[in-house]
């Protein structure tokens, strides 16, 4: 309010009000400058809570993700190991596994 006033413009001020009046009004000045203050860094504040927040539920989200990654992994892991047993468990020849090559070679062709 007063930064661009000049000694003169000042003067009239100090005659009319008196010393302690233009204390006074620095005083007022300097209240409304602080409370402007305090709204901004609680807006801040405020911003800053919510971005938090933001992120908890973010965190919360990629733990059911990665609960759902896990259980997927599992599963392939077990198919996995099912495969291979099957691999393993079926290492013969299809012709000696049905029983000999005439066996194989009537149904094969026809």
């Amino acid at each position: 309010m007063f930064e661009g006033l000049s000694l003169t413009a000042i003067m009239p001020i100090v005659t009319v009000l008196g010393l302690p009046g233009l204390v006074l009004i620095f005083w007022f000045v300097d209240h409304r400058r602080y409370d402007e203050e305090r709204k901004a860094s609680e807006k801040r504040f405020e911003s800053v809570v919510r971005m938090y927040e933001d992120n908890i539920l973010l965190v919360k989200g990629y733990e059911r993700l990665a609960g759902d990654l896990a259980n997927i992994i599992h599963l392939n892991t077990q198919m996995q190991t099912r495969l291979a047993e099957k691999i393993d468990n079926n290492m013969n020849c299809p012709i000696v596994r049905d029983g000999g090559f005439g066996k194989w070679a009537l149904t094969a062709n026809g």
